[in-house]
C-alpha cells in the first residue's frame, strides 16, 4: 500500500477513497485475468456438465484420453458428487457421445501423473497427488467444463470418480 498516491486535502476521508479506488480497480482486474465474471448468479461463459462413458487412451504425441460411450452431458453445479449421483450413474447404459478429455493428470495414476507434461520437473511419486481414475477401458463419471469449439468436443475435468473396472 505504501506505493498508492496519498493525497490528503480534507483528512482521512480523501486517503480513504484513493485507497477504495485503488482496490477497486485491482479486484475487477484480477477478476478478469481469471476470466472470471463479477456479478453473482451470471451465467458462466462454459457449462459445468457431467457424463458417464468409458475412458479410451489413444496413441499419438500427445497421447490423448477421451470418454467414449458417453450419455448426454447434463449441465450441472460446480463441486463434489452426492452419493445419490454415483449410485445413479453406475446403472447408466453406454450412450454414443465421445468427449476429449483435458486435464487429465491428477485423475491418472502416479506414473501417468509424472509422465504428464513437466510434472516430473516439481512432483516426486512420494508427493504426487494422484486418484487413478482414469484408467483405459473403465466406466467413470465425470463432471467438467463443456468445451465445443471446432468439431472436437471436450470436457476440461473437474472431477472424476470411477464407477467399474470395465465397460461391459
Amino acid at each position: 500500500m505504501s506505493n498508492l498516491p496519498s493525497v490528503v486535502v480534507s483528512g482521512f476521508s480523501r486517503t480513504l477513497s484513493v485507497v477504495w479506488v485503488a482496490a477497486l480497480f485491482s479486484s475487477h482486474g484480477m477478476a478478469a485475468q481469471r476470466g472470471r465474471q463479477t456479478s453473482p448468479g451470471a451465467k458462466p461463459a462454459v457449462d459445468v456438465v457431467q457424463s458417464v462413458g468409458c475412458v479410451e487412451r489413444r496413441d499419438g504425441n500427445p497421447e490423448t484420453w477421451w470418454l467414449t460411450r458417453a450419455v448426454d452431458p447434463r449441465v450441472t453445479q460446480p463441486g463434489v458428487f452426492s452419493a445419490a449421483q454415483i449410485d445413479t450413474a453406475r446403472g447408466v447404459a453406454p450412450g454414443t457421445n465421445s468427449f476429449q478429455l483435458v486435464g487429465v493428470a491428477d485423475f491418472l495414476d502416479t506414473e501417468g501423473l509424472l509422465k504428464s507434461g513437466r510434472r516430473r520437473e516439481f512432483t516426486t511419486a512420494q508427493n504426487a497427488n494422484a486418484t487413478g481414475d482414469i484408467r483405459p477401458g473403465r466406466k467413470v463419471l465425470v463432471k467438467g467444463m463443456l468445451i465445443t469449439t471446432g468439431e472436437t468436443r471436450r470436457i476440461n475435468l473437474l472431477n472424476v470418480i470411477g464407477l467399474a473396472d470395465s465397460c461391459n
